[in-house]
């Protein structure tokens, strides 16, 4: 009976049966995104309690090395798996899921290993305890996206999302009590991060635990080369992608440390890193769903998604920095936190920069998940090669310079919006070709 019960649960993810089809409108994708963001707020809101006492106990100026620290581990994760992990999604039989998620963790295990030699090569000065606590911190979040993407190939978004609390409350409860023992602020936040990202991948991985009990099947050997050689353009034309959007996405937070002033260098700094509370909010709430919804309908041949489906990332991240921007102007219209004036004079700038983070990061994975990647690559090195040009030139003028980045920026999530809800690539995304 036991047994009986782990095969029905299993049945989504580790079977050779086709998957259900199902009609996936527009509404009902929405219904979906909002029910799993609100409880997303409930996690951002208790994480939010992190930042309040960075507030307190971290001059402002330290959120520019913070910023660098996570920009950096933020653009290894994504390259930790080489894109391989989006072969788990798109896989359609039972060997194939386990070839892919052996592929990945193979690739992954790699470039930690890597990482791990690197640091303890590089340890020389026990201050600069990041070059150690780097690798850890990017073993515990390679363990959590695989768990991720098993929960994103079941459609267990809410039970992801339900494991990820003890995460939420353990990372600021570490750091408060690393500060109370006295620890260097900018070394308390390192090893919260690092023990608080555990503490979720371990949530994760029992949550989805039937899933990695299939990890530890033997290898096929010549299976997996066959399927690394066969999707060689994911570590190399996808990676490239990805990590291009990832690079224009941190390059103003490099851009930080040459503003003399230390005050604007901090309120900026500070404001990307509140930002990205709602950045982060909006892309794991619509990337999940999206893609589910692209690899069921490429792999079942149903063309029930609509082209204005794929406008649900722009849309929804115009939605929420829109509020944003708005509320801030307000504030400052009527002198409500006069504290905040300059925060809140330049918080339109950067909600419009990190609008565009918002959309295009889903829009990216859910061209992957479609096998449509190829075509982006040049719009994303275009996009990261001018913004790189606008802050390297008006580095004198950072707020103009952010400004503009972030119109570039906006105008890349629109067109890789639109050409995913308008090419004629309606076999692969699983559209309805309009009449």
């Amino acid at each position: 009976m036991r047994h009986a019960k782990c095969s029905f649960s299993l049945h989504r993810l580790f079977d050779d049966t086709p998957f259900n089809t199902r009609r996936a409108p527009a509404d009902f994708l929405l219904r979906t995104i909002l029910s799993v963001a609100g409880k997303f707020v409930f996690l951002r809101v208790i994480s939010a309690s992190g930042l309040l006492i960075a507030l307190w106990f971290f001059p402002v100026q330290l959120f520019v090395q913070v910023g660098i620290y996570t920009t950096l581990l933020g653009l290894a994760s994504i390259c930790v798996f080489g894109r391989y992990e989006f072969l788990i999604l798109r896989a359609s039989t039972n060997d194939e899921r386990i070839d892919a998620s052996h592929l990945s963790i193979l690739v992954s295990t790699c470039a930690i290993a890597m990482a791990f030699a690197c640091g303890f090569v590089l340890w020389r000065d026990p201050a600069k305890l990041a070059i150690i606590v780097f690798p850890a911190a990017l073993l515990a979040r390679a363990w959590l996206r695989l768990g991720l993407t098993f929960a994103t190939a079941n459609g267990r978004y809410e039970n992801a999302v339900d494991a990820l609390i003890p995460h939420a409350l353990a990372q600021p409860a570490i750091l408060v009590i690393l500060l109370h023992k006295g620890f260097e602020p900018f070394a308390a936040f390192l090893i919260s991060d690092m023990v608080g990202q555990f503490v979720a991948a371990f949530c994760v991985a029992i949550s989805e635990r039937e899933c990695f009990a299939h990890v530890w099947r033997p290898l096929a050997r010549e299976r997996i080369f066959k399927l690394a050689l066969s999707n060689w353009s994911l570590p190399t034309t996808n990676l490239t992608s990805a990590s291009s959007a990832f690079l224009f996405a941190a390059a103003p937070i490099f851009l930080l440390p040459t503003i003399p002033n230390g005050i604007l260098a901090g309120t900026l700094a500070l404001l990307f890193r509140i930002l990205d509370l709602p950045t982060s909010l909006t892309a794991s709430s619509v990337g999940p769903i999206m893609i589910k919804e692209v690899t069921d309908r490429r792999r079942d041949k149903n063309r029930f998604l609509k082209g204005a489906t794929f406008l649900i990332p722009t849309a929804i991240a115009v939605a929420v920095f829109g509020s944003i921007s708005v509320g801030a102007i307000v504030l400052d219209r009527f002198h409500l936190t006069p504290q905040w004036h300059l925060a809140l004079t330049i918080l339109p700038g950067v909600a419009l920069f990190q609008a565009s983070i918002a959309a295009t990061g889903p829009l990216i994975d859910i061209a992957t998940a479609a096998g449509k990647q190829n075509a982006l690559v040049l719009l994303n090195l275009l996009a990261a090669a001018a913004g790189g040009t606008i802050l390297i030139g008006w580095c004198s003028e950072p707020l103009m310079a952010i400004a503009a980045v972030g119109i570039i920026g906006a105008t890349r999530a629109i067109t890789m919006s639109a050409w995913l809800a308008f090419s004629p690539c309606d076999d692969e995304l699983g559209r309805v070709v309009p009449s």
